[in-house]
């Protein structure tokens, strides 16, 4: 129970951006469903395509250009937010399957508002907001990956580089242990190091575990 609450308070904002995501997304969809039914009626559905998107783009081109811009907005933040979830559970084994949980979550809101705006005629605008956004934060992540991956860190023998506290049974820490050993050991390897752990019991009668560093000589 406690671990299930730690779970929720390290990644409750993420829940929150979410929520807060969700709702943009469901108040942009009523007002574009409105705005699109209104606008649809002028246009001559036995035009081609091209013609009844000109129509739009020149009748309505400042409505639209709204539209498109909050729609490329919370596209982008939404896929930012899993940007960020991904990074941050690099950083922490533990709970992986309920992190993928979170992002697939947001990958299904993202895919059924997509799917709902490229039903429309304007879906080649609509088309050409999501491959931007996609670009952008692409280049983001390639930026932070590289920043991630790209920083030296060095150690000195012996150096704590990660306590994490709160277990209940020492089953559970040597299994947290496991976990983080299995992922970051070959990572400190490449580098020069040895990642050595250690399970303790504290004054409250909680198992800890220590993870330090050995230079490999």
């Amino acid at each position: 129970m406690k671990d299930k609450k730690k779970y929720y308070e390290k990644y409750r904002k993420y829940y929150f951006c979410e929520i807060v995501l969700l709702i943009g997304w469901i108040i942009n969809f009523i007002l574009f469903s409105r705005f699109y039914e209104e606008s649809i009626f002028y246009v001559d559905k036995q035009a081609k395509l091209l013609i009844q998107l000109l129509f739009l783009v020149n009748y309505y081109l400042n409505d639209l250009v709204l539209y498109l811009f909050v729609s490329f907005l919370l596209m982008t933040l939404n896929l930012l937010v899993i940007l960020m979830l991904c990074i941050e559970s690099r950083k922490s084994v533990s709970k992986q399957y309920k992190i993928k949980y979170i992002m697939i979550l947001m990958l299904i809101i993202i895919g059924i508002n997509a799917v709902a705006l490229l039903k429309t005629i304007i879906w080649p605008l609509f088309l050409l907001l999501f491959i931007f956004s996609l670009t952008v934060v692409y280049i983001i992540y390639v930026i932070t990956n590289y920043l991630y991956e790209g920083k030296d860190e060095t150690y000195e023998e012996n150096e704590l580089v990660k306590k994490e506290e709160g277990f209940q049974t020492k089953e559970e820490a040597e299994k947290y242990s496991k976990e983080f050993l299995s992922y970051w050991a070959e990572d400190f390897e490449k580098n020069g190091y040895r990642l050595v752990n250690s399970i303790k019991k504290d004054q409250k009668n909680e198992w800890y575990v220590e993870f330090i560093v050995q230079i490999i000589k």
